[in-house]
């Protein structure tokens, strides 16, 4: 290539006749035109160092009249008359290129310091460059490089021809048409300020927008694709990868097929899909369809990972969530429904707000909860806690390894546990019992109670009653006139019995007008009793005012009718109650209420207090040991109570405060229960008695009617004998004889008949059978 350096070393000029050179602020434009220069084979410049044109337009010349009025005058003709030297200052042409021959493909170079190489070249701009055939560069400082290469903005710049020429020569090179715009590839196109194309038919048309990559596009502001057959489509987009795809503000996608939809979705992997809003999807073919979503993780047996739902998230291979705000994390995890939640491998939660937590657990229901490995919860509110666990039905609780809850609303604790009945708690199961410990007093209705209180029931109720050792209730027995009775029930009734025994007794002791009867020390303070009443008092002060009252002790009271009162100062102020006890006390709304113990009080209609100090307060209701208290309507209080549910497959209890099961009560209702079955049998025995004697005197009743019936039957049988032996008699006075006999008994019938005259007849007949008579009488006319 000996013609260029000889030129370089002269001082090249442009293509006008002007004898300035370039500056060195034009390093830039020079440089890329030395690129395409050193590219030339040097055959190319030989030929150019030997041909001229035929002839020179003023539109090849733009600059020569304000360089050289010589050179505007300088004919081709004259160029051909003498040979080229380097260091030459008229050269009017440094380099050649193929052209049609006919001037009317000549280079223009009509800009400030502009260059212009190659058929058709146009630079038309203030130092700006057009290298190669057509090419165009028509701002300041562009550059244009390549077979119809175009850059048309300030400072852009275009390299790169096409192969789409036409028949007349033109063609599409690349383009550079904004700002600062680079675009670099065959039919690449920069068309927005400062974009930027690189790549074969690479297109960058936002402002800032970067494309680089076969057929890559980047369309929006500040966009960038970056891959073959990548677009970013709208503003800050991002596409990395072959295929990738961001079409939604500051969407990103990287990865071959990957697709970025969403207002700033992220999709990175192999035909990651990121649809939603601000959603993100990690992973080979994941999804994020859900606004705000989180997608993360590769397909599983072409099943993608999916995160579908509002704030959806989703992490591992084959994962999904598929509602609103799920959440799936682990292999194949599953979660299906809003707010549901499924963590560990092939985790599954089917329903809403369900949450599922260990490899394979399981919660199908909703607000079901279910932790553990292989932990089911199906149901609403259902809870599995364990691995294996287990919970069946609505509100069913299975807490421990392997437990089970499969009753409505019910409770298993502990490993192994069953409970298998409605309503009920279980803390083992029929093979392993379990005792429930260190529980506290049952306060409210339905509490559990421990053995403590038991105990304490069995010291209120005394006279030997006790717990013992293994948990069982032992009942005492209660001696009352010489006699024993195992329960407080029978002994209650034997002591009333023994009262009213004393009653009859000193009834007329003292006696008032009204059949009420006193006893005591006769002083000032005597006892009292009202008027008509048939009450008795017994004791100082003691007072019956009420009908058939009964008041024994100093300063008893029995205020109303049927009232008793049995201790010193006990007081019974409403109808029909009793108190039984020192300072024992029933007030007046206090109807039909019993109070027995040491100030035991009774302050509501119908209620019971038994025990030094108990209290009732509520209606029907009843207190039993010392200082219980009973405040709500039909309960039984022993200190405690509750409201809950039974406690099912429990041990006997032995220490101070365990939990008693049903066998341990059922043992202390045995004593109450023998005494009933024995006064059951006496009163059946009476009763077989008077049955007997009654069947008898029927038998005997109807056996005598039987004996009365054949004796009547006798004697008609008598009756209808006498009168056929009389009928046909002509005599005056006729008398006739029958005799008749019918089931063993026998019968003898007389009868006379008087005839008066031939038109009149009287007769008189008797019968007799046993101790049954009988007579007749009758009279007879005609005319």
């Amino acid at each position: 290539m000996p013609f260029l350096p000889n030129a370089l070393r002269a001082g090249a000029r442009p293509l006008s006749s002007s004898s300035s050179i370039l500056p060195q602020t034009s390093d830039r434009l020079l440089t890329a035109a030395l690129l395409l220069a050193l590219s030339l084979p040097a055959s190319a410049f030989a030929a150019a160092a030997t041909q001229t044109p035929q002839r020179a337009t003023a539109a090849a010349n733009p600059g020569a009249e304000t360089d050289s009025a010589d050179a505007a005058d300088t004919t081709p003709q004259d160029a051909t008359a003498q040979d080229v030297q380097p260091g030459s200052q008229n050269t009017t042409h440094y380099f050649l290129a193929e052209g049609l021959n006919d001037g009317s493909d000549y280079a223009s170079a009509a800009g400030l310091r502009a260059v212009a190489m190659g058929a058709r070249a146009d630079a038309s701009g203030a130092f700006a460059i057009a290298i190669g055939h057509h090419t165009v560069a028509s701002d300041s400082a562009a550059i244009a490089m390549g077979d119809g290469a175009v850059a048309s903005g300030t400072s852009a710049i275009a390299i790169g021809g096409s192969f789409f020429g036409s028949a007349n020569g033109d063609s599409a090179g690349a383009q550079s048409t904004g700002f600062g715009a680079l675009a670099i590839g065959t039919a690449a196109a920069a068309t927005a300020g400062n974009a930027s194309a690189l790549g074969w038919n690479a297109s960058a048309d936002g402002d800032s927008a970067t494309a680089v990559g076969s057929t890559s596009a980047a369309s929006g502001i500040y966009a960038t694709a970056v891959g073959g057959s990548s677009r970013a489509e709208s503003e800050q987009a991002s596409a990395f990868g072959y295929a990738a795809l961001a079409s939604n503000v500051g969407a990103t996608a990287a990865g071959g097929y990957s697709t970025a939809s969403g207002y700033f979705g992220t999709a990175m992997g192999y035909t990651a899909t990121a649809s939603g809003d601000g959603s993100v999807a990690i992973g080979e073919g994941a999804s994020a369809s859900g606004q705000q979503s989180v997608s993360i993780g590769a397909s599983n047996s072409g099943v993608s990972a999916q995160a579908n739902g509002l704030g959806a998230v989703n992490v591992g291979a084959g994962s999904w969530a598929l509602s609103d705000y799920g959440v799936a994390l682990g292999f194949d995890s599953h979660a299906d429904a809003i707010h549901s939640v499924a963590l560990g491998a092939q985790a599954l939660a089917t329903s809403e707000n369900a949450m599922a937590v260990g490899g394979q657990a399981y919660a199908d229901g909703v607000d079901a909860s279910a932790f553990g490995s292989i932990a089911s919860a199906n149901g609403n509110g259902a809870t599995a806690l364990g691995s294996g666990a287990t919970a069946m039905g609505a509100s069913t609780v299975a807490l421990g390894y392997n437990s089970a809850a499969t009753g409505a609303n019910s409770v298993a604790i502990g490993a192994g546990a069953m409970a298998d009945r409605d309503n009920a708690v279980a803390f083992g199961n029929d093979g392993a019992l379990r005792q429930l410990t260190y529980v506290a007093a049952g306060t409210a209705d339905t509490d559990a109670v421990n053995v403590l209180q038991l105990r304490s029931i069995a010291s209120a109720l005394g006279a030997g009653s006790a717990v013992g050792g293994d948990g069982s209730f032992n009942g005492g027995s209660y001696l009352i006139q010489s006699r024993s009775y195992g329960n407080v029930g029978s002994a209650l009734s034997a002591l009333d019995g023994a009262f009213s025994a004393l009653d009859a007794r000193v009834g007329n002791l003292v006696q008032s007008g009204g059949g009420g009867v006193a006893v005591g020390s006769g002083a000032t303070g005597g006892p009292t009793v009202g008027t008509g009443t048939n009450a008795v008092a017994v004791g100082a002060q003691a007072t019956a005012n009420g009908q058939n009252g009964t008041a024994i002790g100093s300063n008893a009271l029995a205020y109303g009718p049927n009232d008793t009162a049995l201790g010193g100062n006990a007081q019974v102020n409403a109808d029909g109650s009793t108190a039984v006890g020192a300072n024992a006390s029933i007030s007046a709304s206090a109807t039909n209420a019993v109070a027995v113990g040491e100030s035991a009080t009774v302050t509501a209609a119908s209620g019971t207090a038994i025990g030094q100090g108990a209290s009732v307060s509520a209606t029907n209701a009843v207190a039993i040991g010392r200082g219980s208290s009973a405040t709500r309507a039909n309960t039984v209080s022993v200190g405690s109570a509750g409201n809950e549910r039974q406690i099912s497959n429990v041990a006997a209890g032995s220490a101070a405060t365990d939990a008693v099961n049903v066998a341990q009560m059922q043992a202390g209702d045995s004593a109450t229960l023998s005494s009933a079955k024995a006064y059951t049998d006496n009163r059946m025995a009476g009763w077989d008695d008077n049955l007997t004697r009654l069947r008898t005197d029927t038998d005997q009743r109807f056996q005598h009617l039987d004996r009365r019936i054949d004796r009547m039957g006798a004697v008609s049988a008598a009756y209808a004998g006498m009168a056929t032996n009389t009928s046909g008699l002509a005599g005056a006075n006729r008398v006739g004889v029958g005799v008749g006999s019918q089931g063993g008994e026998s019968a003898l019938a007389v009868g006379y008949q008087r005839a008066i005259g031939n038109r009149a007849s009287v007769s008189l007949g008797g019968a007799f059978s046993g101790s049954e008579k009988s007579v007749s009488a009758g009279a007879g006319f005609s005319w």
